[in-house]
């Protein structure tokens, strides 16, 4: 089955929904003790998925095999704390999409994470992914490009993870206008949790059977 794949992402970065959270393929992972470190392979990995019920943030790696055929990831970073800060948990962020931008079967989004407290706190990674439209889970497969690194994001200000997806169908898929359904939501997981945040999605369909690139969580917004 041809897999199309167009240009690389900007600098910038989740997840699971209401039913399940899964394939993850790491062409960067952070280590779990610096935090700091990754090691990016050569070529993306094959992807795997994680089972129903599941959305634990994990350190490294993805999940296993999913009997089902939804799927979205875990959130995945370094370190937890880091200069006296803890680490933002999910209860202190929320979660937004900008910049929608379109290139030749290309799409771009930023995905803001915004630290909504009054202390600065640590993350640092790729957020997990989940596309759902109502209650419906869309597949999702996520791509991690780039190195990891630990973050401090200050109170009321943001981190950003650029993504990107297809707009061009593969051989076989056959939904909404060839691809996968239309999202409403994109749940995320942010990195090192377990409970996940909301953005609204206007991005339309994710060809390619739900596959999205995205760069690790950086404190400088895209160009």
């Amino acid at each position: 089955m041809p897999r199309f794949f167009w240009g690389t992402l900007a600098a910038a970065a989740i997840a699971t929904g209401a039913a399940g959270c899964g394939s993850t393929s790491d062409a960067g992972t952070a280590s779990a003790d610096g935090g700091t470190s990754a090691q990016a392979s050569a070529s993306a990995n094959e992807s795997t998925s994680q089972g129903e019920g599941s959305g634990e943030g994990a350190a490294e790696g993805a999940g296993e095999s999913s009997p089902g055929g939804t799927s979205g990831s875990p959130g995945s970073g370094g370190s937890e704390g880091s200069g006296g800060a803890a680490p933002c948990t999910s209860s202190m962020l929320s979660a937004t999409l900008t910049d929608l931008g379109a290139g030749a079967g290309q799409r771009y989004a930023t995905l803001v994470i915004s630290n909504r407290s009054g202390d600065p706190c640590t993350t640092g990674g790729w957020a997990g992914l989940q596309q759902v439209r109502g209650n419906e889970t869309i597949p999702t497969r996520t791509v991690r490009r780039g190195d990891a690194e630990t973050i401090t994001i200050p109170p009321k200000t943001s981190a950003y993870e650029r993504l990107h997806w297809a707009a061009v169908p593969a051989d076989d898929e056959t939904g909404s206008g060839g691809c996968e359904p239309v999202p409403t939501e994109l749940k995320v997981i942010p990195p090192n949790q377990t409970s996940q945040i909301t953005a609204t999605w206007d991005g339309g369909p994710v060809c390619q059977h739900g596959e999205i690139e995205l760069e690790p969580l950086t404190l400088t917004e895209p160009a």
